[in-house]
């Protein structure tokens, strides 16, 4: 059954009064986590499921011969429903939740690769009482965890023998191994070629692994990162000769020659020193005004400047150029003066207002700005 509208959760007293209300809720399916002022806190799927007949919704599939489809709603009690888990933590990080039959339940709502969920758990569980500043900081975390065994791939695969009487393959290994902090940080050539590395072989990988599937539908795609690192990452390290695209002689030869490709294409669009290719010379901030893109030559007014940012796809601090966090908030009930707010561009949609940006510079910067509001600045008044 579902809810006819989301205003009854703002008179929720309990969790399970606010999981009635979010469950089957007439809007897709979306993370809901909730505490009461008792301190319970608790987790459920916010929107409506439908209930499939032989299918888990992983995989398109035919509904043809009507063995397979869907038959109704999922009523409250087939939710899935987590309150008070013993260690006291909740995070979701768009990860998966689930597992085994649930994750039948639920089928696949596009979720990210864990990196993101499990950085995060590792920060909660590393303290037993947090600040909003220690809060906001996990939301900053850049932590490389993901590209970490990608770095180790080159780092062994341009051996002495390699790099020898190849300079630029020497140049490239060295930055790699020199220029990591273990964060995707703006300033990084090594995070940045690390990344373009592993993009380099998995587009190689596939094109080959996949090259029937491609052929048959030109739709095809399998570019979601989270559907491509398990496999990707097990062909390189076991190195099937069967799926060894014939035009490399092995599986190493494949690899150094995607490195070639790399510092090649670096070359070819940014000329001079590698090491100045940093990862902020890539990874900018694109927050631009609709009409910024009709009307060309007003962007310089209307667009938000363009910064470089630290942080990746598979890091809790998502930026990835024009896709980044669309605000960043801690505040606990009661303790609003401590709480924390931040958000791109500005307060005020108005190109010629002083608050058309006055808050995107904090954002940027990752510096704490306060949740509430402050003393008026301007009043507006609507007469008829």
């Amino acid at each position: 059954m579902l809810a006819s509208s989301v205003t009854p959760i703002e008179a929720a007293r309990t969790i399970e009064e606010a999981f009635d209300e979010a469950n089957g809720a007439g809007t897709p399916g979306q993370n809901f986590v909730v505490a009461d002022r008792s301190g319970r806190i608790g987790w459920t799927v916010y929107g409506s499921l439908p209930r499939r007949v032989g299918l888990d919704g992983r995989l398109p599939t035919s509904w043809a011969d009507g063995q397979r489809g869907w038959n109704g709603w999922l009523t409250h009690a087939e939710y899935p429903r987590l309150i008070d888990p013993p260690d006291g933590r909740l995070w979701t990080a768009n990860a998966r939740v689930v597992d085994g039959e649930m994750l039948a339940k639920l089928g696949d709502g596009s979720f990210e690769v864990g990196s993101r969920a499990r950085i995060i758990h590792e920060r909660l569980m590393a303290a037993d009482q947090f600040s909003p500043r220690d809060l906001l900081a996990i939301q900053l975390d850049t932590s490389a965890e993901f590209l970490t065994r990608w770095r180790e791939l080159i780092l062994r695969t341009l051996t002495p023998q390699a790099v020898a009487e190849h300079p630029a393959r020497a140049r490239y290994r060295e930055i790699v191994e020199r220029d990591w902090s273990g964060h995707a940080a703006a300033e990084s050539a090594g995070y940045r070629l690390t990344h373009l590395f592993r993009d380099r072989v998995s587009q190689w990988v596939f094109a080959f692994a996949l090259a029937d599937c491609y052929e048959a539908d030109n739709q095809f795609d399998y570019s979601t990162e989270r559907k491509r690192e398990g496999p990707l990452w097990k062909m390189v390290t076991e190195q099937p000769l069967h799926l060894l695209d014939p035009q490399f002689p092995s599986w190493d030869a494949m690899l150094i020659a995607a490195a070639d490709r790399v510092i090649a294409d670096t070359e070819d669009r940014w000329p001079g020193d590698l090491s100045k290719r940093t990862w902020g010379e890539w990874n900018v901030t694109a927050y631009r005004h609709p009409l910024s893109a009709a009307i060309p030559f007003i962007g310089r007014w209307l667009d938000m400047p363009r910064r470089a940012l630290p942080g990746d796809l598979y890091t809790p601090r998502m930026a990835w150029g024009p896709n980044a966090a669309s605000e960043r908030m801690v505040v606990s009930p009661g303790r609003e003066q401590d709480g924390i707010m931040q958000m791109p561009t500005g307060q005020s949609g108005h190109p010629l207002s002083p608050h058309y940006a006055d808050s995107h510079e904090a954002w940027v910067e990752g510096k704490p700005t306060p949740f509430l509001p402050g003393p008026p600045v301007h009043r507006l008044q609507l007469l008829p």
